[in-house]
Order: structure tokens, then sequence, then C-alpha cells
């Protein structure tokens, strides 16, 4: 039997699952004043059309994830420091975590702060609900360490959101799991826009390094309609089952569509059709 095209048996498997947005929250509102410290200028915002103004060269992913308003505040010390404060907001935790994942360093200071977040020298970023904070300070001596986290302390405590990663990433396995490599991708997926969202980890074992997908949910009346509309030609009934593909750009791919949710893995081998298998086994049913 002669294989269908990636894109048209991957597009028939995958359907994105739309995202509630929330309002748009004041940002002023979770940007608090810093004892020691005055504010140096009046509060900045940003929004999709010019967000390009205050991060040229970075915008484009801050909006791929979901980017729907930042605030920039200013802060100076008595002795020439100063603080820098940005709170971006995108919408939904997800979205945060999208932005925030593709910026992390693997190795890091890593903190019980929001619901993840990391602080490098003069630098401290967090995550806390839909919301990614980022402090960046300059000239702050032996002090610096308590004012970014005196600051973000205060911006998480005024954010009060849910802190928690996605509940998504709790279904792959542990086993070889690379700490910190747990990401959301929100959109063209391995560079394919039929793709959609997925979340992503990357794993070693047995000295092989690979990576295991899970998608949203998928409505299978909307698999249904994505194939018609590919390939017209086509009369049969789309099941839950497994695949095996040679993606041109990725290599080879296994995926797995079964208790509502697609798994899959890049790469081949024992391990991981092993690890794949771990991760479809803890997926709910419904």
């Amino acid at each position: 039997m002669k294989p269908f095209p990636l894109m048209i048996v991957l597009a028939a498997f995958l359907a994105a699952a739309p995202q509630a947005q929330a309002a748009l929250p004041d940002l002023a509102a979770l940007l608090p004043d810093l004892e020691g410290w005055r504010r140096d200028g009046g509060l900045r915002l940003f929004g999709p059309d010019t967000l390009f103004e205050h991060i040229n060269g970075a915008a484009e992913n801050f909006l791929a994830c979901g980017f729907e308003l930042l605030a920039v505040q200013d802060y100076a010390g008595e002795a020439g420091q100063s603080l820098s404060a940005e709170i971006d907001f995108h919408g939904t935790p997800e979205n945060a975590f999208a932005i925030y994942s593709s910026e992390r360093p693997l190795a890091g200071a890593y903190l019980a702060l929001g619901s993840e977040g990391y602080h490098e020298e003069g630098v401290l970023n967090f995550i806390s609900d839909a919301y990614y904070v980022k402090l960046n300070a300059f000239d702050l001596g032996a002090q610096g360490d308590e004012a970014l986290q005196a600051l973000a302390a205060a911006i998480a405590a005024r954010i009060n959101g849910h802190n928690a990663l996605p509940p998504e990433l709790a279904f792959f396995p542990a086993a070889g799991r690379i700490a910190h490599s747990e990401r959301y991708v929100p959109g063209n997926f391995l560079g394919h826009e039929f793709l959609g969202a997925a979340f992503v980890v990357d794993y070693e074992r047995g000295g092989r390094k690979f990576r295991l997908f899970l998608m949203s949910p998928v409505d299978p009346a909307a698999v249904l309609r994505r194939w018609a509309a590919l390939d017209k030609g086509f009369a049969g009934e789309v099941k839950p089952g497994a695949l095996r593909l040679s993606d041109p750009y990725n290599g080879p791919l296994r995926l797995v569509w079964q208790r509502g949710h697609i798994g899959g893995s890049i790469g081949e081998g024992k391990e991981i059709d092993a690890a794949l298998d771990e991760l479809v086994a803890s997926l709910p049913w419904q």
C-alpha cells in the first residue's frame, strides 16, 4: 500500500484546540514601589503593533507566543544603580510558558518563584499564570541580588496567579528526562503550520538523545473534516492508532493517537519507542 504524503497523514490526526483569551489586565497595578528606590520615568506600555519599538530583534518570537501587552518601569537607586521591570501578558499560562521556555537556560540558578523562575547575574525572570516577568539590574553591587528578589517577590504577590507549570508536562515520563528542557511550541510545530501546537521534552536514554511531544486533546470530528479538506477522495474512517513516518526535515517520527491526545517521538530505536509508550500509557481516559 502506497503511504500517504507526510502532510496529509499528519494533518488528518491533528486539530488545534482553541484557547480562551483573558481580558487585558491593568499591568500598572502589578508594579510596586520599591523601598530605597524611586521610579525613573513613567510607565511605558507596548502592544502587538508597537512591541518592536522596545525589542525589535525578538518581537516576532513574543508575538508568536500570544503576546498581548507589555509594561516597562525603570527604577533608580541613590548611588546610580538602576533596575528595569518588564511584565509581559500573553493571554494564557501556556503562551506565557512558551515564551519563557524559549528563553530560559538549561542550566541555571532556578527559583521557587511563581510557576518557575531563574536568576543570573543582573537578571531575574519568572512566569506566573499568563505573565512573563523580566527584571534587569545594572551597577547594583553587593546588594543587587536582594533588590532583584525583593522586586520579583512583590510583583509575584500582586499577580497572585495560579502558579503551576502546564499540567500536560506531568504526563511525560521521568526516566532520562533532561531538566528544564520542557517547552511549549504554540504553532508551526516542527516547522509545519498544519501541526499546530505541542508540548516538547528532551530525553537521553542509553546514550541516545531524542524528543517526545504531546498535542492537545483532538476532536475526532475536526480530524475528519481536516482530512476531507486535504484529500477529498478519502472515504475511509480515521481511527485511533499509531503511525511511523519519515519527515524529510526532522527525521523519523512515530505518532500515537489515543485517549483524546496525540503523542509522538522524534527519532527511532527501542529506547525511544519505550519512552513514547510510557507517555501514552500515562494519558487520562477521555
